[in-house]
Formats: C-alpha cells, structure tokens, sequence
C-alpha cells in the first residue's frame, strides 16, 4: 500500500505527539498515582497502537500477518479507550471492567482464528465486529448513566469523558465500515491522535484542577485493581498512614511538650502574685494543647463521646476561674451514631468556644447544649456564657481567627452558624448541623 508524502507526513506528527503524551503521563502516574494519569496513558498508548497497525502492511510481506496485526492494534485501541472512558466516568468496580478484559482477549481471539483459520469461517470477522459494538455500546451507556446519574462525578471529569466517547465514536464508525468511512479514516485517527495530545496538555499542565476520585467514587472496588489503578485499598492506605502520623504526633505532644508545661507548673510557686498568673497562662496553654492532641488523635468517637472527653479537659481550666458549667447533652441514639467528619468539626467548634470562655469572657457560668432537633433531623450545639461579651468590630474582623475558623467549620458542615453578644451581657454561639437520612427520636434531655 502507498501513502502519499502528506500522510507520511500526517502519521510522524500524530505519532510524535502521542507518544511525548504517553512518556509524560507515565512520569506523572509513578509520581502522583492518580487514576485518570493512567487511564490517559492507556488510551494514548492504544491509539498510538492503532496508528503503528494501519502501517503493518508496509512493514510485513505476509498479507495474513499484516491483517491480523492491523485489526490486533485497532482491538487494542478500542478497549484502552473503554478503559479511558470509564475511568472518566469514575466507574471503578473491577467487576464492571472485567467486561472489557475479556472483549479484548475474545477479540484478539476471534482475530487470530480469522486469519489463520479456515477461509470458509466468513462469519468470524462479522462476530468479531458484532462483539465490539455490543460490548461497547453497552459500557458506554453504563458510563453515561453514572456520569449524569445522583452520584455524577464533578465536572471537571466531562473534558476527557467526552474525548474519549469521540475516540469511540470514531472506532465504532470504522467497524460499521460506513460508505465514507474509507475516505476520511485517515484524517480521523490523526486528527483524534492530536486531540488526545491537546488534551494531555490541559491535564499536565494543570489548567484544570484534576485529582483522584474521591473514596465515595471509589467504592465497589477490588483490591486485586487497586494497585493498577489508584482506587480503593491504596487510597485507603494513604488514609491509614496519614492517620497514625497525626496519631505519632500527638502522642509526641502529649508526652513530650504537655509533660514539660506540667513540670513547669509544678515549679512554680502558687504563693507568689507573679507566678499565679504565669501558672494561670500555663494551665490555660495547657488545656489547649490537650485538646489539640485529642482532636488529631483520629479515634472515630460519636459526637456525644467526643463532647464528653472536651469536657473533661475544660473542667480543671473552668473550676480554677471559677466558672461553673451547666451540661445540657441530649443522650441519644442518633447523637451516638453521629461519627467521623462531622462529629470532629463540632467537637472543634465547641472547643473554641470554651477556649474563649476561659481565655477572653471574665464570665462565672457557662452553658453547653447539644441536642437532636428531631423535626429537622438536625444536631443542635449551643454555648453560651454570661461574661464580657464581644464587642461588633471583634466579630465582624477578619482577622480574627476564632471566629473565622468556626465560620469555616460550619460552612464544611453545611451547617448555619449564628453568633449573639453584647458588651456585658455575654456570648451565645449557636450551631446548627444537618445529620442526614437517620432519624431517631430525641430521648429526654439530662440536665448536670
């Protein structure tokens, strides 16, 4: 077969730009393990496969092989565009994927029989094209489903969803073998060859913010597919070493800088006006600092029991001002079973409110209320002393850091943050937190 100076021309363009995508997208998935790095790199890699096999001809004298490798290289090219696509999608059940592992053994298969096999089996090639439209349909509309179903991913993944359902298209315009097909093939695979490279510009460059799907759109997964892929089990592992450094360093805290401030506070000498207040300073540095460590150390504490342990830190702190606390805690079973993110986001929004009681509000009693508000399925916290207050400008200040990392907080919690004060007349910080489908009936309030 001939090909004009243009074409060759076409082919070493398209084939140098894939193949820089390909090495670069392979340095970037050893470095940064995302899935969507890898999946690129498959899908360059098939299409690079699938320029190369409509070369073969030129290559091998032995018509048979030349047939076989073409159409191998577009079987190839086809499943790592399927593989491309669903990982777009955030399709990642090793199960699902399956489907197109065996379309690609079968396939090749089916190819290897129809070359070399019997002539009279005309059928095999029709079986062949039969196969990869079924299969591919059928996985493009899964795909589909997932990407604009409840659980879409985020819209950034619609970029290369949508380069990688053209590449389809273009493969299953091939194989239908339409009447214009033979006259624009060409043009086609160079022209995709130089959108997938353009793409691969977009992710590396990081004009898009593109990142691993989050463990919500990892679920279903394998272990046997996490390695390969990014997903599951190795975010999971990533997750559990982060999660027992912050528990290394807390017990570091504890143990090495809560024990010097302890022996520092023994030293000094009660007696003394001066040293009061320096051991006053300490012991309210001291009840920070535990509570830090206890908000790193990632235990999966219901917010009942997370707000007990706060207390139980706060008490020494209050009792040695002279602040009585008032603990209004509605025990019950939807509290309980409120764990993980957002039972430590309130947990931090009390303690920063009990933080400032002790430090800024001059106050002899404080409040702490928290509550299922069971006609709204909402967790009530609510704190409120009866001190200084803090005046407008204290509030509204941007700089204020308190403040403002509570306002964070309850913005992570989709929550309404409501905060009264007037000088004189104390503080109320009133926090409210959707809980979700979980609805149980309050149970009665124990007053302490």
């Amino acid at each position: 077969m001939g090909h004009n100076s243009g074409e060759l021309l076409g082919f070493a363009l398209s084939s140098g730009a894939l193949l820089l995508a390909l090495m670069v997208s392979l340095t970037y998935w050893r470095v940064e393990r995302k899935p969507l790095h890898l999946a690129y790199a498959v899908a360059t890699g098939g299409w690079l496969l699938n320029l190369l096999g409509h070369g073969a001809d030129a290559v091998f004298q032995s018509d048979r092989l030349a047939v076989f490798l073409h159409h191998a290289a577009f079987q190839l090219a086809i499943v790592a565009l399927l593989f491309f696509f669903l990982i777009s999608a955030t399709v990642v059940s090793f199960e699902i994927h399956r489907v197109w592992m065996a379309q690609g053994v079968a396939g090749l298969l089916l190819l290897a029989w129809n070359s070399w096999g019997p002539e009279s089996l005309s059928w095999v090639y029709e079986f062949w094209v039969v196969v990869n439209i079924v299969c591919g349909l059928g996985l493009v509309i899964l795909g589909a489903l997932k990407a604009y179903g409840p659980h879409a991913p985020q819209k950034r993944y619609r970029l290369p969803l949508a380069t990688a359902l053209l590449g389809l298209l273009v493969c299953i315009a091939d194989l239908l073998s339409f009447e214009w097909a033979a006259q624009v093939a060409t043009v086609s695979r160079d022209a995709y060859a130089g959108i997938l490279a353009i793409l691969g510009l977009t992710i590396f460059t990081r004009l898009l913010p593109w990142s691993h799907a989050s463990t919500a759109e990892a679920e279903a997964h394998s272990t046997a597919w996490a390695p390969l892929t990014g997903f599951g089990p190795q975010i999971d592992n990533v997750a559990s070493a982060i999660a027992c450094e912050r528990r290394r360093i807390a017990q570091d805290l504890h143990d090495g800088v809560c024990s010097q401030l302890v022996n520092i506070l023994a030293s000094l000498d009660a007696r003394s006006p001066q040293q009061h207040g320096v051991a006053l300073a300490i012991e309210h540095c001291l009840v920070d600092l535990k509570m830090t460590v206890d908000v790193m150390d990632d235990t999966n504490e219901s917010v009942i029991d997370a707000l007990a342990s706060l207390r139980y830190r706060v008490q020494r702190g209050l009792d040695a001002l002279g602040i009585d606390m008032l603990w209004s805690v509605n025990d019950c079973e939807t509290l309980q079973n409120l764990q993980g993110e957002k039972a430590k986001q309130v947990l931090r929004v009390a303690q920063e409110c009990l933080s400032n009681v002790i430090r800024h509000s001059q106050a002899s009693e404080v409040e702490v209320i928290c509550a299922h508000i069971a006609a709204d399925n909402m967790l009530l916290l609510e704190i409120r002393d009866n001190g200084s207050g803090i005046t407008r400008p204290e509030v509204d200040r941007p700089g204020g850091k308190g403040l403002a990392n509570m306002k964070h907080r309850a913005q992570k919690l989709d929550a309404s943050l409501e905060i009264s004060t007037k000088a004189g007349g104390g503080t109320r910080v009133r926090l409210l937190v959707p809980i979700g489908e979980t609805s149980v009936p309050a149970d009665s309030t124990a007053r302490i």
